[in-house]
């Protein structure tokens, strides 16, 4: 599977936005998406997808020097996990 993690920082909180693609023969059944700690969404995929993507809106908080960990893990239909992460500080 090929992740796109990205964050933007926004007046309240972050956009995340999350895309997973399967790999070639692969269907992804399950998404979980957290952010530092926090369940965002928990997407179950009936039927199986090849293709996923999600944007959260005003997602966690922010504030100059807070690092953040955005953790996803998508489930293929064999019951295998894959899971990606994108780390960050915040800026001013």
């Amino acid at each position: 599977m090929r992740f796109t993690l990205a964050h933007k920082r926004m007046v309240i909180g972050h956009r995340i936005t999350v895309k997973v693609v399967a790999a070639s023969g692969e269907e992804i059944e399950r998404v979980v998406t957290k952010l530092d700690g926090r369940r965002l969404g928990d997407d179950r995929l009936a039927p199986a997808e090849v293709q996923y993507q999600r944007v959260y809106e005003q997602a966690g908080a922010a504030g100059p020097g807070s690092d953040h960990v955005l953790l996803v893990t998508a489930t293929n239909g064999d019951n295998e996990k894959r899971t990606a992460s994108l780390r960050w500080t915040d800026t001013v």
